[in-house]
This record gives structure tokens, sequence and C-alpha cells, in this order.
């Protein structure tokens, strides 16, 4: 598929652009006492006609490697450019403010510039002006400016757009248009005298680097040998984007907390039914994408990342002796080899389209997911800390919660929500501060997702279960529970108001709450009202049985819901899920485990079970299963006591479920929240967490979607106009 370049590139180009604005009158300007206090400047753009420009343009044969674009003002009125300008001579009051650049078409005469609040920059009745303006406005942090400095943002996240319809046939050479919103620009004028001068002329220079990638094709010319590319990826060795602020005067950058080593070009585009997937890329395919980033002159290393929709990836290290800051540098990647492609954990939920429905998705978890310092080996479920559990690719954690004298990170208060064991007691931090509370786990899985993973969401899923507890101590609970949900909600660490129609976007960079009720302390369960969680029962049939429950947001279920049927999904969320916390009934000494009556096809009938209630038009049902929960029960075998350790539990349950010759394990439709044990340790669960990421890449079904707008091509489409752009 062939691109008309001309429609698609944006004409930006690495030239000057000179800005000149003048005061109110002539008058004050011919004379030679400074200009009153509070007067207001008006503003007017030209573009610098006597310069030569080296023009970049792919569809130029003659010059398919130069290192400038051309730039224009924007003249549609709808897309009108602003810029943002800050002086520190200027009144205090009035030093710095947001200006619409209105060009015009042809740019005969200087396009008037507008400000864009009640006040501009105003004369503070001294004699001379320093001026340091940026590009786009939207980009620098208002109020900003100080001293000889500005503070703006560079997106980690770039978007790459098309009008190209996407389809299952691989593209040929397939251009895209650049992010025009990462084009930063900058520009300053030292030492204007409006008693001299009659005008202040500002020439915008590029300030943002640019990698222009061309994603080479795959090897071969079979159907295997054909990869969807949903993002592209430039990492270095020190920030490239996120917030800064830039000393004009010295040419220094201070970076802030949120500043990425990374920086992440999204390339899925709407199909025919307007749902985003990626670039389908085979043999003679080519894919051009480029992203902006922060000349941040520490950077001495840089990497460019493929990525697949399977969450599989291409790595190549740039040679940097070339690289230069403010320009163009051209990036041509070899052919893809789809065999050596690699398994990336990290990012895999940020590459579905965020119109997905949450019903939709399968998700890999862990079971007990802070049971890693345990000192019965029995019962330590796992072996790696939240961090890495996130990174091995898990995003449903599951624990039980208690209440513990110790002051939430969230709610302050002395009695908190505790994270507890499958007995009950409190569970320590690896760093020995003292005890998990909710609030710590939310405020680490927040902290998880404001980096790397800031695209995805995770699952909490919270079980009440605890030995010998009452109802008034789980009243308690219940009420302490309900407090800090209400403080996360404010606070934005957890997502709100989930419905069927909820999809990923709605959700990222948020925790989604489940709290799984113990069905025999029904008295207590009203301390939940209206928190923001998904609540369902349990019960002790799922253990050995496949079990269907209601599962509304923010309200309890009935008391009496739940049961094996399909007929049992009464409310308009439900979970069908297995329990197989415990597995082996006892030893068959030296023959090896027995397990519990129906537990071999326990974790793949919760898979059948779901496909055959799954109703793609009303998204409300999910599902979750244990592949080997907490573990196995301690046994008396003779005079010793036996243990059965998660990791021969998880090894040989997930082998059931992943070598049964797809007899139980359904191909067309989602899998739900696979829960696992010894994540990182277990071969057997790396190879079922990868199973699941790549079942969301299944070819045999397709994700049902929200509709979504199809968005409109900003500026001038046809980038014929002189003055105009195509960006």
């Amino acid at each position: 598929m062939n691109m008309n370049k001309r429609f698609l590139i944006p004409a930006l180009a690495w030239s000057l652009l000179a800005l000149s604005f003048a005061g109110c009158t002539d008058d004050n300007m011919s004379g030679s006492d400074p200009l009153p206090e509070g007067t207001e400047f008006d503003f007017g753009t030209t573009v610098e006609s006597n310069r030569t420009r080296t023009y970049y343009d792919p569809a130029d044969v003659a010059n398919p490697d130069a290192t400038s674009w051309k730039i224009f003002w924007n003249y549609e009125s709808s897309l009108y450019d602003h810029i943002y300008i800050y002086s520190p001579q200027a009144l205090a009051s009035a030093n710095q403010a947001s200006y619409t650049v209105q060009a015009t078409k042809d740019m005969v005469e200087p396009a008037p510039v507008a400000k864009d609040g009640d006040v501009g920059v105003q004369t503070n009745g001294v004699s001379n002006y320093d001026f340091y303006a940026m590009y786009p406005a939207k980009a620098v942090k208002s109020g900003s400016g100080k001293d000889t400095s500005l503070s703006a943002t560079m997106p980690d996240r770039q978007t790459a757009s098309t009008t190209e319809v996407m389809t299952d046939e691989a593209v040929g050479e397939f251009q895209t248009t650049a992010d025009m919103d990462c084009a930063l620009m900058i520009a300053k004028k030292t030492g204007y005298n409006p008693a001299t001068e009659k005008t202040v002329n500002l020439e915008f220079e590029p300030f943002a680097s640019m990698v222009d990638i061309t994603v080479n094709g795959t090897t071969g010319n079979n159907t295997q040998s054909k990869v969807r590319i949903t993002s592209v990826i430039i990492e270095a060795n020190a920030p490239i984007a996120g917030s800064f602020t830039y000393d004009y005067k010295n040419d220094k950058f201070v970076f802030d907390a949120d500043a990425s080593n990374s920086i992440t070009v999204d390339t899925k585009f709407a199909d025919a039914s307007g749902d985003k997937v990626g670039v389908m890329m085979g043999d003679g395919s080519l894919l051009k994408v480029r992203a902006f980033m922060i000349p941040n002159p520490d950077v001495t290393s840089l990497k460019v990342k493929v990525v697949t929709a399977e969450s599989k990836t291409m790595t190549k290290n740039l040679n940097m002796n070339s690289f230069k800051p403010k320009q163009i540098h051209f990036v041509k990647l070899p052919k893809i080899n789809v065999k050596d492609l690699k398994f990336d954990y990290t990012i895999w939920l940020s590459q579905l389209d965020p119109n997905i429905y949450l019903s939709e998705i399968s998700l890999p978890g862990s079971a007990l997911s802070f049971n890693y310092l345990m000192s019965d080996t029995y019962k330590k479920t796992q072996t790696m800390e939240l961090k890495d559990q996130f990174n091995a690719g898990v995003r449903v954690f599951q624990c039980h919660v208690n209440t513990i004298d110790q002051t939430s990170s969230i709610d302050g208060g002395s009695t908190s929500v505790g994270i507890a064991d499958s007995d009950g007691n409190s569970v320590l931090k690896s760093d020995n501060s003292g005890y998990w509370t909710l609030g710590d786990v939310l405020i680490a899985l927040q902290k998880e997702m404001s980096g790397t993973h800031k695209d995805e969401f995770c699952v909490l899923a919270i079980s009440d279960w605890i030995s010998g507890i009452t109802t008034a101590q789980l009243s308690t609970l219940y009420s302490r529970l309900k407090v800090v949900l209400d403080k996360a909600g404010e606070m934005g660490l957890i997502a709100t108001g989930i419905n069927p129609n909820t999809t990923i976007g709605d959700v990222k960079g948020k925790v989604i709450i489940k709290v799984q009720l113990n069905g025999e302390y029904t008295d207590a369960w009203n301390q939940l009202s209206k928190a923001n969680v998904w609540m369902n029962i349990f019960n002790e049939v799922a253990e050995e049985n496949v079990y269907y429950s209601p599962m509304p947001y923010g309200a309890q279920p009935n008391k009496n819901a739940g049961g094996t049927s399909a007929s049992a999904l009464t409310e308009n969320m439900n979970i069908i899920y297995s329990d197989c916390a415990n597995p082996i009934k006892k030893s068959k000494g030296l023959f090896g485990l027995e397990w519990r009556s129906g537990i071999q096809d326990n974790a793949t009938a919760v898979l059948a079970a779901y496909s055959d209630n799954y109703e793609s038009t009303k998204h409300n049902n999910f599902s979750m299963t244990y592949l080997g929960g907490c573990g196995a029960i301690r046994e008396h075998f003779v005079t010793d006591d036996e243990y059965y350790y998660p990791s021969q539990v998880a090894s040989t349950l997930n082998n059931l479920w992943l070598h049964n010759n797809n007899n139980n394990k359904p191909a067309a439709k989602p899998w739900g929240w696979v829960m696992f044990n010894c994540v990182g340790t277990e071969a057997t669960t790396t190879q079922g967490i990868q199973a699941v990421i790549e079942h969301n890449a299944d070819p045999e079904f397709k994700l049902a979607r929200r509709s979504a707008a199809k968005a409109k091509p900003s500026g001038d489409t046809k980038g014929i106009a002189n003055g105009g752009t195509v960006f």
C-alpha cells in the first residue's frame, strides 16, 4: 500500500521564523522615553523570507537526506498556532502570556497575534527588555517564566497519524505524520529598547531533536512472517521527555521527577470498523515514524525498539558519533526476523487498543502476591517483590486483608487495613520498615503505573478470609477499608464508576479493586456500601466446581446470590471463577499427589465455562481462576509432616492447562484473570503468563471495543498552500 507522501509528511522546516512585535502606538516607539508602565504590547508575526533554507521532504528525490524541514504558521482559524512569551523585565503581574498566531494563507502581510487571555505581556516603565518564547504554548507550564528560563513538557507518548485504513494485508511504503505538538521551538531577544527600536524580532529555531525512523519489513514472504507493529520506542540513558526547565541564557536543563528516558510513538490506526490496530508488516513493507526528543547533552546512548501486537520486540542500538542536538537523524532498521523477536512483559498491556472493554482482556495475575517473605515455605507462593512481579507481566494482584495497629499512608488512622497471609497474619515489608498496609500497596502500584506502565492499569483482588474472625471484627475491617478506598478515590489512585462499558483507556494509570466477601458474615457487608469496588461472594463450592457469582460495582450482591450454573448471573456485572487455593487432598506416599475431586479439570473448566457464557454485546462477564493458589495443604505422612510446595502445585496445574491438547482451552474467547504461583521462578508459570498475554492478540478472534469517533485529520492535509502546514 503506497501512500501519497505529499499528503502525509509534515511541512516542518528546521529553519528560523521571525516573530515581530511592536508597542501599542508608533508614537511611543519613536520617542526617547520608556513606555508607560502597564502598556500592553501588540504583536504581529512574519516568516523571514530572505533566509536560505534546506528542505526536508521525502518526496524531494534530489535532496533525500536533508536535515531541516520548512516551517509555516498554521493559517486555518480552527488550527491556529499558539506561542508563549515571557519577559523578566515586564510588569510582574503581566510578564508572560500565551498568544495566538493568526497567520494568513499567503503570508503577504504580517499575521496578527492575539493574546489568549485577558492580559498580555505589559511594560514596566524600564528601558530594556529581554524576551523568551516557546512554541507550542500548550507545552509550556503556565506562569513558569523565572529569571531566564521557562518550564515545559515534551510528551513521552507521541502519536503518529495517517488517513489510511488498516487491513490484514501487509502495507507497502507507509508514511505517517509526526506529532507536531512535540515539535518544540524557542526564541529569545535580549536588550530590546522600545525607545530606540520600533520592533523586536524573535527568531524561532527548532529546540527538539528528531529521530526519523524507517521500520523495515519482515524476512520471508509467507503468512507466518507478517507482524503488526503497535509502537516504536526510543530509549536513552538520560531524560529525553517529560517535564523540564530550560535556561535560555546558559543553555542548561533541569528535569522534574516525571522526566522519562524513553519516548513511545503509537502506531495503532483505525481499521474499517474504526478499531485501532497496528500496522501490518510483511516482506517489502516500510513504515516511517518520527519522534521528537529533548536535546539533553547528557544523552550518550540511544536505542530504537519496535513492538508488535504480541508484545514482542526488536531493538537496535544507534551510533551516537554523529548525533547532534536540534537536528533530524535518520535511522533505518534491519529487516524483522519474526523468529528472533523477544517477548517484553513490561509494556504488553499498553499495546492494546484503549477502546477495548475490560471484560475482553486476558490478564495474568499472582496468587497471594505479598507472600514472598513467608517463613513457612509451603505458604510462600511468590518469591519476587511487587515491582518485579509487575515487570514479569502480572496485572492482577491478590491478597488477604486484616486490621492492623499501624498508621496508614493514605487515611492516617491508627487502625489501618493491613495485608495478611492466608492465616490472617500481617505481612512484613522486605525493607523491614513495618507491615504492608492497603494504602502502601495502592501507592506502590500507582507508582509503577506512573512511569513505564502509565498507559496500563492493574487489578487488586482482595479476600477477607481470616481464620477465626468474628462479625464484629470483620465489620471494623470493612469500615476501615471503606475509608481507605474513599481517600484513594479522592487521590486518583483507584478507578471509580466501573460499568460494563468501561474500557482500558477509562482506567489507565489506575488500580481496580475487587473484594471477595465472606458469605458467613453478611451482617458486616453494609460497611462497604457505595465503595469504589467490585464485590462478589466466596463459596467453598468453587474449590471443586466452577462458580457463577454476581459482581456488582459499588453495591453488595444479594446474600443468596451465586451458584454453579449460568442462571446465577443476575447482576449487570458478574464473575465466573474457580478456587484452586488448596488443591491437595492427601498424599499418596511415593506415588505422587492426590487432588481434590474435580481439581484437575477446574483450571480449564472455568475457561470453557466463560467461553460458553460470554456475551459480546453486554461486556459484563469476567472470569478468574487460580493455577495453584496458595499451594498445598500440610499433611501427616507416617511420622513426618509432608509439604507440597507452591512450585510443585503450579508446575502440575500449569502443565495440565497449557498442554492438554487444547481440549478445554477456548481459542476464540477471553481467558479472564489467570492467577499463578511462583512468578519469575517457575518455568511453567512464565510460559503460562506469556500464553495469557499472547492470547489478547490471537488472530482467531478480535477483542470487542467501544466505538470511538474517528479522529479528524488536523492541519492542511493537501500540503500545498503557501503559508500553511501539512501537520
